[in-house]
C-alpha cells in the first residue's frame, strides 16, 4: 500500500512538472517582428540562391558546397549574425554552382552582406563571380572597396561594385562601376570602415541601374551611367570567390598573376547572400534593421 500511494505521488508530481514546463514554454514571449519578418531568412527567400552563413565553416548553404581552395589565413569569430569569416590576405574559390553558374540566370540580381573591413592601403575584393575561363581580374559582378585610397585610421570605406555582361556577340561585355562617393549625381562617403556594415549591391536591367546600399542608405555616386540597358549575360561556366579577384594562383589559368596594386581581402564578412532578382528598397532595408539585432 505504501509503494503504491508513492508511486501515485511521484507520477502526480511528474504530472505537475510536466504541465508547468509546458506552460512555461507557453509563457516565453516571441520576439517581435523587425519590419515585418523574423529573421533574414524570411526576406526575399524565394529569390535566394546561394547563402553564406560562415557559422564555423565556410559552405555555401544552398547547394551544401565548400571551397575547394583557401589561401592565407582564414578563422571563424563572432560575427553580426552569428558567426563570421575572418580573412587575413585570405581567398576562398568554390567550385561551379550550379544555381549560381547560368548563362541568363541573374538578369536582375542582388548582393548582400555584413561586412567589417578597414582601408589596408591596397584595394580589395570581397566577393563576386567569376568565369572560369577569366582572362582579366574582374568577374561577371563583384564587390570591393578602393582600401589605398583613404587612411588606416579613416571612417570612410569606399565601396565598389562593378559588373560585365556579354554582348549579343556572345564575346565582347558591356559594364559599368559604381563607388560609394559623393559625386554630381549624387552618393556620399560611406563612413563605416572599422565595424559591422551591411552592405548591398543591386542591379535593375529596365533602369540600367547598379546601385550600392549601405545600412539601407543609397550611398552610390554613379548609380546609372546609362552604359547597360538589358539583363544582365553572364560568362559561364562561373565561380564564386571570397576575397580576391581571379588571378592564376587562385587556379585560373587564363587570368593574370595578381596586380601589385590588391591584395587578398583582410576583413571580416558575414552572411552573404545572392538574389536573382532586384530586391525591393523595404527589402533591403529590412535585410539591414532584421540583420542588425543578429538574426
Amino acid at each position: 500500500m505504501i509503494i503504491k500511494n508513492f508511486k501515485n505521488v511521484a507520477l502526480l508530481a511528474l504530472a505537475v512538472f510536466a504541465i508547468s514546463f509546458t506552460s512555461c514554454k507557453k509563457d516565453e514571449p516571441e520576439l517581435p517582428k523587425i519590419d515585418g519578418y523574423n529573421n533574414s531568412n524570411e526576406i526575399a527567400a524565394t529569390n535566394l540562391k546561394a547563402h553564406w552563413t560562415f557559422d564555423g565553416n565556410d559552405k555555401e548553404g544552398v547547394s551544401n558546397t565548400t571551397a575547394n581552395k583557401t589561401v592565407g589565413t582564414v578563422a571563424y569569430v563572432t560575427g553580426q549574425i552569428g558567426q563570421a569569416i575572418s580573412l587575413s590576405e585570405a581567398a576562398l574559390v568554390y567550385p561551379a554552382i550550379d544555381a549560381i553558374s547560368q548563362k541568363d540566370g541573374f538578369g536582375d540580381y542582388t548582393i548582400s552582406m555584413w561586412l567589417n573591413a578597414k582601408n589596408v592601403g591596397k584595394f580589395q575584393q570581397y566577393f563576386g563571380l567569376f568565369a572560369s575561363a577569366n582572362t582579366d581580374f574582374w568577374g561577371n559582378f563583384s564587390v570591393g572597396a578602393e582600401a589605398s585610397r583613404h587612411a588606416a585610421n579613416s571612417d570612410t570605406l569606399e565601396i565598389k561594385t562593378n559588373y560585365a555582361s556579354l554582348k549579343d556577340d556572345g564575346v565582347n561585355i558591356n559594364g559599368q562601376d559604381n563607388l560609394a562617393v559623393f559625386s554630381d549625381k549624387g552618393g556620399s562617403y560611406f563612413l563605416g570602415a572599422g565595424k559591422w556594415a551591411n552592405i548591398v549591391v543591386r542591379f535593375t536591367a529596365a533602369t540600367h541601374k547598379l546601385e550600392i546600399f549601405a545600412n539601407g542608405v543609397n550611398i552610390g555616386g554613379y548609380s546609372d551611367r546609362g552604359e547597360n540597358t538589358t539583363a544582365m549575360v553572364m560568362r559561364t561556366p562561373c565561380q564564386a570567390i571570397v576575397g580576391s579577384f581571379a588571378t592564376k594562383d587562385l587556379g585560373f589559368a587564363s587570368a593574370p598573376d595578381a596586380p601589385t596594386w590588391a591584395a587578398k581581402a583582410t576583413a571580416q564578412i558575414d552572411d552573404i547572400r545572392l538574389f536573382n532578382k532586384s530586391i525591393t528598397d523595404t527589402e533591403i532595408k529590412a535585410l539591414y534593421n532584421v540583420g542588425l539585432a543578429g538574426r
